[in-house]
């Protein structure tokens, strides 16, 4: 008798767990996980390509600028974004303005002396 509720309880046990840490399989966050994931090192070669922080250097990133200007973080480095003016895509001191907020952005290019060059560069 022992021994039927025992099995009973494991078996209801097991099929709980289950179910609590189940996943669809089917969520896009399933299928894209490794498509343009965030930026961890800048590589060798210097070719960028994926997600990163975006804001104002001065702001929000605590550089030692004197003026406001948009920078990128990859991993712990800041890095300004040379060919992207900062109020290209709102003005910059607006309430969602890079001098206000941190944005994800999607970047494609090359840093050269700690200065990205944007092939692309679009918000989130």
């Amino acid at each position: 008798m022992k021994i039927k509720y025992v099995s009973i309880i494991l078996l209801f046990t097991v099929f709980s767990y289950n179910q609590l840490n189940a996943g669809c399989g089917s969520c896009a966050a399933d299928k894209n996980r490794t498509s343009k994931a965030f930026i961890e090192v800048v590589p060798s070669n210097g070719k960028v390509d994926g997600k990163t922080f975006a804001s104002c250097g001065m702001c929000n990133f605590d550089t030692n600028d004197r003026t406001c200007g948009l920078s990128v973080k990859i991993g712990k480095d800041i890095l300004k974004v040379a060919n992207v003016d900062i109020d290209a895509h709102v003005d910059s001191h607006a309430k969602d303005g890079f001098c206000n907020v941190v944005r994800i952005a999607n970047v494609k290019g090359k840093v050269k002396k700690n200065k990205l060059y944007a092939d692309s560069f679009s918000l989130q």
